[in-house]
């Protein structure tokens, strides 16, 4: 009984939101049934956006000036997927007949655009780990500090996971020296550059972040051949700020090289459910699939999962905090109740990003089935799919949060090793990702079952990861 939500509320939102899944299944099947349903659905979306946000400023004592801050805050958030969706078509034109040692250059930057989200997963782990411990404390000069101390050496110890990408990479592609160098290169580059946004992460400094990207997306517009510029830039408007602190060194000192281990491991088995099967399309296909058909697919699971992160977890840590304050000073009674209140915004999180992610789903889905029909079957099936990771990820997250991490890496190995024998073995972006859909729900309903489960009782959880921890 635990996988049903408590309130009607949230039932409702898990209701409507396999509705709105079944729907997008459906439309696959009878894409005529599009016709006339498209602005319709979007005025509906847009009207429920219009309530939720008045329900959400109604509730709270600074209204709509928090509303506002919110919408600014996930709108900078996504600075780089709205900047390099515009700037990218632009650059790739003036790409053509550029390339590396023969490879052509394009090739080669969608090969590491496809592999630095996934590959920054576990590279910057070991870093979150080096201030996890300052985070809470909130005093960002100690964070700052202690991040430049541990840096340098962090880079290099994690030089490793890129071994791990290059060497599958290079099988399947052969790459030429250069084409193969310059592919290291842009990887080690961006290494750097998702560092360095560690800080900017933590202290929730939005307008930096945009700057970065903007900086990048800037770089790539003006000078796309000089393939180098774009991280650089980004890099550099990270760094600077820190130059004095970086300057400073003297003798930085070293994680333990086991740790790190640990955290590359599980940053990559958990990096795996949202971002490896982009890369394996990209290595089965030599590159050759509809790049911009594919991305407009995955654009309804990176916005959900970039909301969750921007407008919801910050809310979930804060009622964490709360919830170990409760259990050292207050009574049972107390802590029982914000203990429930926990376990209801875990469900409460995870149910709207859910239902966020599907209502975009449909969306897109539509309108691929008006305005481009013959790719609607490819835009369906991967809008699902990516839902399936999506919300995968974000229980794994949970598990890994609550201190289940042997539980959340065995999912998340799970999902690698049906991605990898699914591509392995059917060709077709729709049948594969079809394939992946009817696999990974079993995977989804198992997620859930033991993020609910041990996030049923928060208090008692939080209690035994403190205590194991000493």
């Amino acid at each position: 009984m635990f996988l049903l939500p408590s309130s009607p509320v949230q039932r409702a939102v898990v209701g409507t939101t396999v509705a709105l899944l079944l729907a997008t299944l459906l439309l696959l099947r009878s894409p005529a049934a599009a016709q006339g349903l498209l602005w319709p659905v979007v005025a509906l979306v847009v009207l429920v956006a219009a309530a939720f946000v008045v329900v959400r400023s109604r509730r709270r004592a600074s209204g709509w000036a928090a509303a506002a801050r919110g919408g600014r805050d996930l709108v900078l958030h996504l600075s780089p997927v709205v900047l390099l969706t515009l700037v990218f078509p632009f650059a790739s034109s003036r790409l053509a007949g550029a390339d590396i040692g023969g490879t052509p250059l394009t090739t080669v930057l969608l090969a590491s655009s496809l592999t630095v989200p996934w590959l920054s997963q576990a590279v910057c782990l070991p870093l979150y780990r080096a201030i996890g411990h300052l985070i809470l404390e909130g005093d960002l000069q100690k964070i700052e500090k202690r991040f430049c101390a541990t840096w340098p050496w962090t880079f290099v110890q994690t030089l490793p996971a890129v071994v791990l990408f290059v060497v599958p990479v290079q099988l399947f592609l052969r790459f030429s020296p250069s084409a193969l160098a310059g592919y290291v290169v842009l990887c080690l580059l961006h290494v750097l550059f998702a560092q360095s946004l560690i800080l900017t992460n933590v202290g929730r400094r939005r307008g930096r972040w945009a700057l970065a990207w903007a900086v990048y997306a800037a770089a790539l517009a003006v000078a796309p051949t000089w393939w180098f510029l774009p991280p650089l830039a980004g890099l550099a408007v990270q760094v600077l700020p820190l130059a004095r602190e970086l300057a400073s060194l003297r003798r930085p000192p070293r994680l333990d090289h086991r740790d790190v281990a640990a955290d590359l491991v599980r940053g990559i088995l958990l990096g795996a459910v949202l971002w490896s099967d982009k890369l394996f399309l990209f290595v089965v296909t030599d590159g050759r699939f509809a790049v911009q058909t594919v991305f407009l697919a995955l654009l309804p699971a990176v916005l959900a999962y970039n909301f969750y992160f921007v407008r919801l977890a910050p809310s979930f840590d804060d009622s964490v905090g709360v919830v170990r304050a409760s259990m050292e000073s207050d009574p049972y009674s107390v802590l029982a109740h914000r203990s429930r209140s926990l376990a209801d915004l875990v469900t409460s999180s995870v149910a709207t990003t859910g239902l966020l992610g599907a209502v975009l789903g449909l969306v897109v889905t539509l309108l691929a089935a008006t305005l481009a029909p013959a790719d609607l079957q490819t835009v369906g099936l991967v809008s699902l799919a990516s839902w399936t990771f999506m919300m995968i990820t974000i229980l794994c997250y949970k598990l890994d949060y609550v201190g289940r991490r042997a539980a959340a890496q065995a999912i998340s190995a799970v999902h690698l090793v049906l991605c990898t024998v699914v591509f392995l073995t059917v060709s077709g972006v729709g049948a594969t990702y079809g394939l992946l859909v009817a696999l990974d729900a079993a995977v989804f309903v198992l997620a859930l079952a033991a993020c609910l489960l041990h996030w049923r009782n928060p208090e008692y959880t939080l209690f035994w990861r403190h205590a194991t921890a000493w």
